[in-house]
């Protein structure tokens, strides 16, 4: 099923509920707000957009929140998921019948009563206590009376009776109707003749893989050759897509993990890529864990991954025994003062043509020593360019702080002087609170002994200086 999806900017222009009345997509009773989505031609992309947004009131693509919110996980592409969005809202308003009424349930036989006493005592005397056939006829009369009349229709000896199968259910909570059984068939008989995968089919319409096979049986469709598998790939097509490139030289794993094991599905097989690169590279598998050389964890570049026999300091050898020789027999090796032509030409060559050399070697242990010394010089090249980036950022920082400095003197020069004003100012006396207590306690003024003088007892103490001046005079 494929149908032309507007895109989100324009579908809004299209909407049926332009020349509608808002108010009522935001009622109690959304029956006229429905009644204009169903005739809206992107009534899909409308639902869309609020399952995305959720909006907490209001009638969108024909559904309120409660509906909405009752619908089934979508697909993650917007154009399989507006289309299946359309087909849910179609299968909603497809009239559901009302409910057949409930068959009427038999009435049960009531319990025999006890023996009343003229049962006991016509028992006891030996005559019959069997009622009368008036009274027997009259509790049947009155027993069918009660219980509801049922018509009962003879069915033909010919007729074959239908086997009721429970319809499943629709996400919002109705049966299913022969209606739309229908529409559900035709739709999967659509996906079946286009090609698609039952998978495909199950998130587009949201059936089940036994209902696409009863579907596909019944109108005798053969079986779809395409099940969905990828055809089997190389190596180097699956390294292609699951690995890119970054930084100097070196590779990240972009696929799936297992354990953080890089899982490389190529040929119809599985591979851990960290050791198949590593064989590639080094023309041998791996002994023991491969990690990477170069500083980066990620990389899984061959040339910067190593096993346990390249992480060791020196290869294993194996012990002989040892056996004593003669003294004649041992030979001492012939001191050489000076270095040999060929030491001192390998010591001259440059690294670049050194690690050449090596990588060209025929030797698997040349090799290894190459791609070791080249890691090597990687990680002193960053540790180089690490120490100088430091360097700078540090004469920088200090530069940066001596200026600093600087500005806060010259800021300090110029900020203009506050005036500090306290709350309390300090009052300039005249006297001392000692001298004026010892005259007041002499002449009988009362006055504290601690505190504040009070005002009265300076004045008369002012006044007796003042006295006192003006007589010695």
């Amino acid at each position: 099923m494929t149908a032309v999806v507007v895109p989100e900017e324009e579908w809004r222009a299209l909407a049926a509920c332009n020349v509608a009345d808002e108010a009522s997509f935001f009622k109690a009773a959304p029956d006229v707000a429905k009644a204009t989505c169903r005739r809206c031609p992107v009534r899909g992309e409308c639902l869309y957009d609020a399952v995305q947004a959720d909006p907490p009131i209001g009638v969108w693509g024909g559904l309120t929140r409660k509906e909405r919110r009752r619908l089934p996980e979508l697909p993650s592409s917007r154009t399989e998921a507006v289309a299946s969005l359309r087909l849910l809202a179609a299968v909603a308003d497809t009239p559901t019948p009302a409910p057949a009424p409930a068959k009427p349930r038999p009435a049960r036989a009531k319990a025999k009563p006890a023996a009343p006493k003229r049962a006991r005592r016509a028992a006891a005397s030996g005559k019959s206590s069997t009622p009368k056939p008036k009274a027997k006829a009259r509790r049947k009369k009155t027993a069918a009376a009660a219980a509801p009349a049922q018509a009962t229709v003879p069915a033909p000896a010919n007729a074959v009776v239908p086997v009721q199968v429970p319809a499943p259910r629709l996400p919002f909570g109705t049966r299913y109707t022969p209606e739309q059984r229908a529409v559900y068939e035709r739709l999967i008989v659509e996906q079946l003749r286009a090609g698609a995968t039952y998978s495909q089919i199950i998130e587009r319409i949201g059936v089940t893989a036994p209902t696409i096979v009863r579907v596909r049986r019944k109108y005798g469709l053969p079986r779809s050759t395409n099940t969905g598998a990828q055809p089997p790939r190389s190596v180097a097509d699956a390294l292609a897509v699951t690995t890119e490139q970054y930084g100097d030289g070196h590779t990240r794993w972009t696929g799936p993990l297992a354990c953080r094991s890089l899982l490389l599905h190529a040929e119809g097989r599985r591979f851990n890529a960290r050791r198949l690169l590593f064989e590639q590279h080094h023309g041998r598998p791996p002994v023991g864990p491969v990690r990477s050389n170069c500083g980066e964890q990620q990389c899984i570049t061959g040339a910067h991954l190593t096993d346990s026999i390249l992480r060791s300091p020196t290869p294993k050898r194996t012990r002989a025994r040892r056996t004593t020789k003669p003294a004649a027999e041992r030979t001492t090796p012939p001191m050489t003062s000076q270095p040999s032509i060929a030491t001192a030409t390998a010591e001259a060559l440059p690294i670049d043509e050194l690690l050449g050399w090596g990588d060209a070697h025929t030797d698997p242990e040349v090799q290894d020593q190459a791609a070791r010394a080249r890691a090597a010089l990687v990680g002193l090249r960053r540790r180089h360019a690490a120490d100088a980036e430091l360097t700078a950022i540090t004469s920088e920082a200090e530069q940066l702080e001596q200026r600093l400095a600087e500005l806060r003197a010259r800021e300090a020069e110029l900020m203009p002087v506050k005036k500090t004003t306290k709350k309390k100012q300090a009052v300039q006396r005249d006297y001392e609170p000692a001298a004026v207590r010892a005259w007041a306690k002499e002449n009988g003024v009362d006055c504290p002994a601690s505190g504040r003088v009070p005002k009265t007892v300076v004045d008369a103490w002012r006044k007796a200086a003042q006295d006192a001046g003006a007589g010695t005079s």
